[in-house]
């Protein structure tokens, strides 16, 4: 089974590069995947996509374009390769920094602008759809007419200016139910999990979750929210850009 390194790094910007052994390789419908023993990759989960980067051997440099977890973590080769020859080979791996460090600054804002849109408008979170470019979030509002997109940046902006430190841990699941900062459905998660990695930022949002994030929120540079959209009853859909 790969050992999945990200899980314990944090923060999640400037992926080290890692040595690796090759330990299986795929061929489905027709593309090239290998897995590693171990690796930093993020896989594509949780709204936020995978990891890219490069893997190198005896001279030769394959991209990595894609990252799945299935039963096991799975790396998309860009080339067609006799990928059986890497098998048992040691490599050297290296994350795209600047992918991932994009991706950090957007999941973590996606945690403020959660967070603040819950404190503003006592709106839920139903949805994300991460992304380097622009990230949406849909959320449930009783009150389409309480939602205000500028409060809702400002809001973000302010949390951003703040400087709040960002730390991950693993807490149990029940501790979890009963602290007012955690502000997902709880019921959404397996119930079979009873430890689960936590994303914290001080005093604003406590949040169950896998993907990668900065250490502070000055880190993620300022928001400037764009299209909002009505996705039936109830329902909005809020996109965002960072501003550098």
């Amino acid at each position: 089974m790969s050992e999945p390194l990200h899980i314990n790094q944090h923060p999640g910007t400037n992926p080290p590069s890692f040595e690796c052994t090759v330990v299986d390789s795929q061929v489905i419908d027709g593309d090239y995947w290998v897995q590693f023993d171990k690796t930093y990759y993020y896989p594509s989960g949780g709204g936020q996509p995978a990891d890219h980067g490069t893997i190198s051997a005896d001279g030769i440099k394959y991209s990595i374009l894609d990252v799945k977890k299935r039963s096991e973590i799975l790396h998309l080769l860009s080339d067609s390769v006799n990928v059986d020859s890497l098998v048992n080979q040691t490599l050297t791996a290296e994350i795209d920094q600047q992918r991932r460090d994009i991706l950090c600054r957007m999941h973590t804002a996606q945690h403020l602008v959660s967070a603040a849109a819950d404190e503003l408008f006592s709106a839920t979170t139903i949805g994300n759809q991460i992304n380097t470019q622009k990230t949406r979030i849909d959320i449930g509002i009783e009150s389409r007419d309480s939602f205000s997109k500028d409060d809702l940046e400002s809001s973000v902006n302010n949390y951003i200016d703040s400087a709040v430190d960002v730390s991950m841990s693993f807490r149990p699941r029940d501790e979890l139910i009963e602290d007012p900062l955690v502000r997902v459905n709880m019921d959404l998660i397996p119930k079979n999990i009873h430890e689960l990695r936590v994303i914290t930022i001080d005093g604003i949002d406590i949040c169950p979750c896998a993907g990668t994030h900065v250490g502070n929120t000055n880190q993620i540079g300022y928001i400037e929210i764009g299209k909002v959209k009505s996705k039936g009853a109830g329902k909005l859909r809020v996109e965002y850009t960072l501003v550098d």
